[in-house]
């Protein structure tokens, strides 16, 4: 946006500077235009009419710049009858002040302006259009935006009740063998729900803010599984001011209990590392569940949108073979 701010002033002020010195260098006597009993040319020079001449284009620019409002109401013809009444106008006033003094002054030099106004028209129309290209587009990713908000939300609604319930089983059943980490789970419990709450509305994330999230989740699930989950982290405290998208390193753990049987004789290895090239990658061993079809992908997918959507390229890598399952998330 300051990009377009710069260049509708910026363009102006160039045309308004540069349009009369290319008639001045054209015209064989340079002065004799704009001579008043050599009052211009004695005081001023060149630089006088050269100046009156850029002021009044400058004038023209934005007179045509804001009736430009008037065609999206009106018809086109408006846009053209303004600036040809402001012409008529200002040049019949500019006669009877200085013109008719001058020799040689006859109307059909108010043609002069045809070239100025016909360049003014073609360069607004594009700076026009392209500013409507960047707003539909603008709207185009807003909309986007809240599409996969709406798709993280419903992902979230699917996910969130079965763990929740999952979890309170744990906690009931921790709390009547009278565990020594029942407090340590219910605060681990309730800093997951609020980490999801306090972040569902931000696009992305520190490091460090996601790792938070991720050690609550992982504590519950280990209180869970026991001995049937081993979770392995060996995160780069250096890359803890990157970004990734909001939950994005929860929501591929979480595929890791998903889809993956554990016990405690095959447990489930989960390995979350950073990587030199500025990834973090989730590497577990497949132990695909019984009779479980084929994974939906949706999470992956959405999360790819969402890294589009911030303009980060490659932001989901997946490795796959028939033992290890490996999702690699950009850092940026």
């Amino acid at each position: 946006m300051k990009t377009k701010v710069n260049i509708n002033i910026v363009l102006p002020i160039a045309l308004s500077l540069m349009l009369p010195g290319i008639g001045f260098l054209m015209l064989p006597n340079v002065n004799a235009f704009f001579r008043s009993g050599g009052l211009l040319v004695e005081n001023f020079g060149i630089f006088g009419p050269w100046l009156l001449s850029s002021v009044y284009l400058y004038t023209l620019w934005y007179l045509m710049w804001f009736t430009w409002r008037l065609v999206e109401a009106y018809r086109l013809w408006w846009y053209v009858f303004i600036p040809v009444a402001f012409i008529g106008i200002s040049f019949t006033v500019a006669y009877f002040l200085v013109f008719q003094f001058l020799e040689g002054f006859r109307w059909y030099s108010t043609l002069r302006m045809v070239p100025p106004v016909s360049l003014f028209i073609a360069i607004q129309y594009a700076l026009r259009a392209q500013q409507d290209v960047a707003r539909l587009q603008l709207e185009k990713e807003q909309i986007q935006t809240e599409n996969y908000r709406v798709q993280l939300a419903a992902l979230q609604a699917k996910v969130d009740p079965h763990f929740l319930f999952n979890s309170l089983n744990t906690l009931r059943s921790m709390v009547r063998q009278q565990h020594a980490n029942s407090e340590k789970f219910i605060i681990s419990l309730s800093d997951f729900f609020r980490y999801t709450l306090k972040h569902s509305e931000e696009s992305s994330l520190r490091l460090s803010d996601e790792l938070a999230v991720l050690e609550a989740y992982l504590f519950v699930m280990q209180s869970r599984h026991g001995a049937a989950v081993d979770v392995q982290l060996h995160i780069d405290p250096e890359l803890h001011q990157f970004q990734l998208p909001t939950l994005a390193l929860q929501i591929v753990v979480e595929n890791c209990f998903k889809h993956n049987s554990m016990s405690s004789k095959r447990p489930l290895h989960i390995e979350i590392s950073s990587t030199e090239d500025y990834y973090i990658a989730v590497r577990n061993n497949v132990q695909p569940k019984m009779g479980e079809q084929e994974p939906s992908g949706f999470g992956l997918d959405l999360l790819r949108k969402r890294y589009a959507l911030l303009k980060v390229e490659r932001g989901v890598v997946v490795e796959q073979s028939d033992t290890q399952f490996r999702v690699k998330l950009k850092l940026f």
